[in-house]
Parts: C-alpha cells; sequence; structure tokens
C-alpha cells in the first residue's frame, strides 16, 4: 500500500490516497475541488474506488456525490451520514454549494473495515462534530478535525463539544505505542509528539 496526500480546496484540507497493489485507492476526505482530485486520480494512474470521510463538513465532503457519481462508495460514520443531506454539513453557513447525498456504507466505532485489502479501524473520536472518526491504518492515523499539530478541532459549529473532543483526544493519547498522525488540515505530526506538546487535554 502507498500513501499520497494534496492540499484541497479553499480551506486547504488535507486529501489522502490510500492505493492497494492493484492501482485501486481509498480516498480520505475528498474536499471540495473536484477536478484536483480527479486530476490526481490521472497523474498516480489509480482508479478511485471508496471515499472515506471523517465527518461530514462541506470541505471534507464537498464533491463526495461527484465521486459517487463516478462509481466510488461513500463510507461516514452513521451519525455523521444524516448530515450529508441537510444543513448541519455547514455548507450554507460559508456560502459553498453541496451535492446532498446518500452514503453507501456506515460505521460504528470500533468498526474493522476491509477496503480493497486494505485493514481500517474505526474509532469514534466525537467533539468537532458528534461523529466524527478517526480511521488507523498500520501505524497512520488519519483524525480529520480531531487532532492537529499543536492542536485541536473547533467545537463551536453545531454538534460540536468541547468536552467530548477532550475526551476523544485522550483517547487517541491511550492508544499503544507511536503513530504518524495524518489530520484534516495543516502539518503531519506524530502520536508521541501530541502526547508531550498538545497541551488540549490539560484544559478545565
Amino acid at each position: 500500500m502507498k500513501l499520497y496526500s494534496l492540499v484541497n480546496g479553499p480551506l486547504r484540507v488535507n486529501t489522502y490516497f490510500l492505493v492497494n497493489d492493484s492501482g485501486d485507492a481509498i480516498v480520505i476526505d475528498s474536499g471540495e475541488n473536484y477536478n484536483k482530485v480527479k486530476q490526481t486520480e490521472k497523474d498516480l494512474n489509480v482508479k478511485i474506488k471508496a471515499v472515506l470521510l471523517t465527518h461530514a463538513h462541506f470541505d471534507h465532503a464537498g464533491n463526495a456525490k461527484k465521486l459517487q457519481d463516478d462509481g466510488a462508495k461513500i463510507y461516514i460514520s452513521s451519525i455523521d451520514a444524516p448530515k450529508l443531506k441537510n444543513e448541519l454539513n455547514l455548507s450554507s453557513h460559508f456560502g459553498r454549494k453541496f451535492e446532498f447525498l446518500d452514503a453507501d456504507v456506515t460505521f460504528m466505532d470500533g468498526d474493522e473495515l476491509d477496503i480493497l485489502g486494505i485493514k481500517i479501524k474505526v474509532l469514534l473520536t466525537p467533539g468537532h462534530t458528534d461523529g466524527s472518526a478517526t480511521f488507523i491504518v498500520d501505524n497512520m492515523l488519519f483524525t480529520g478535525d480531531t487532532l492537529f499539530l499543536e492542536s485541536v478541532g473547533r467545537t463551536d459549529f453545531p454538534t460540536g463539544n468541547r468536552r467530548e473532543l477532550r475526551n476523544s483526544v485522550k483517547k487517541l493519547f491511550d492508544l499503544s505505542g507511536d503513530y504518524s498522525v495524518y489530520p484534516g488540515h495543516e502539518d503531519f505530526t506524530t502520536l508521541d509528539h501530541e502526547r508531550e506538546f498538545n497541551t488540549f487535554v490539560d484544559y478545565d
């Protein structure tokens, strides 16, 4: 398996491509810029077969319907799935266009997915939204807007909750060993680095 990434859309979402040995790809957080994702698909000479969404906000899921129409299956938590069809995706709040869609597959906390031969463990990490998820793939964590480099996601949007986010960050810190952390925005980091330098869990 190979990992590729690109920065996508006005809010600079990190979009990730997980590519198996056959050249089929899982996209994590497909973002808003459909053309950029499709150009990356072409440049890598891969085929996008699945899209995993860490949560339903428009900047992470804005082109999911177009990719679904192209044949990709859309995965999201059962809690955040309804937001793909209502204003809780925040598109109207930011004046962005969003094509509503139904997810193909939903998941819950602790589910283990096998997509294209790539094994993915789901941890629900609510706080940014009530259905936010982190994906564990080998020694990698894809944390969406839960955990950033020495920071965390906002909790002032609908269904956000500061206490839940703090508990979610602690849940990640309680994992055994170190992981490479690939967040939904900004730079990559490691779990050991965040355990040492991220002070959010110390807040009251």
